[in-house]
């Protein structure tokens, strides 16, 4: 079976994918793509790497470019694991979504226990040096990820207690500096549906927006 689209340029047409075909195929015949978030020992696991490449269309890192991860010490960058999930994702001609820059979890100590004026420095200096590795090889960030309480309002993150909302503009605008052409994405869970951390973030996007801040 095959479905035919009518376009500006003729027709078009898909040909419908098989029951057995892998899921990436399906996904792409509905024009979009299925992600899987893996981590390191999972693409070395005999029967588990086979399937990442063949299913999905998109792969993002679950713990590889973390904080923890890439700069585990002030100014000492480590991009071993992240670069093996984009060499395999490269190889299985699949996007990457970077996960993440900013978070209140997985943060090392040294960077908690800095001042605002140091905290702030130490965020920037850590986003420019992280999207500049990976510029032009990933899709999109999540540059901030989960800034928000269930109830709309924002996390009482070391972030937010030493700088405030603004450390969420401080890291978009490092990001897009670093990388011109990668998407930007604020992140977090339970704002998929309406209610109150939904309208949360819709404030908190609208507000960033009217600021000029680049999110996509």
């Amino acid at each position: 079976a095959s479905t035919v689209l009518l376009g500006l340029t003729g027709v078009v047409v898909l040909a419908t994918p098989a029951a057995a075909d892998p899921l990436r195929v399906h996904a792409q015949s509905r024009g979009v793509y299925i992600g899987d978030a893996v981590d390191n020992n999972e693409i070395t696991d005999a029967q588990y790497r086979p399937l990442i490449g063949t299913e999905f269309s998109s792969l993002t890192p679950g713990n590889a470019m973390k904080w923890d991860a890439t700069e585990p010490n002030p100014g000492q960058f480590n991009y071993s694991r992240g670069d093996a999930i984009v060499d395999l994702a490269e190889s299985n001609n699949q996007s990457v979504r970077g996960h993440t820059l900013v978070w209140h979890n997985q943060t090392p100590g040294w960077v908690q226990n800095l001042d605002a004026t140091a905290l702030r420095s130490a965020l920037q200096n850590h986003i420019t040096n992280v999207v500049n590795h990976y510029e032009g090889q990933l899709y999109a960030w999540d540059v901030v990820n989960e800034p928000l309480n269930e109830d709309g309002t924002m996390r009482n993150s070391f972030w937010y207690q030493k700088l405030g909302a603004s450390y969420i503009a401080d890291a978009f605008r490092a990001a897009r500096a670093a990388d011109p052409n990668v998407k930007l994405y604020i992140n977090d869970y339970n704002t998929d549906g309406m209610g109150a951390k939904s309208d949360g973030m819709y404030r908190l996007v609208q507000s960033l927006l009217d600021q000029g801040v680049p999110i996509d």
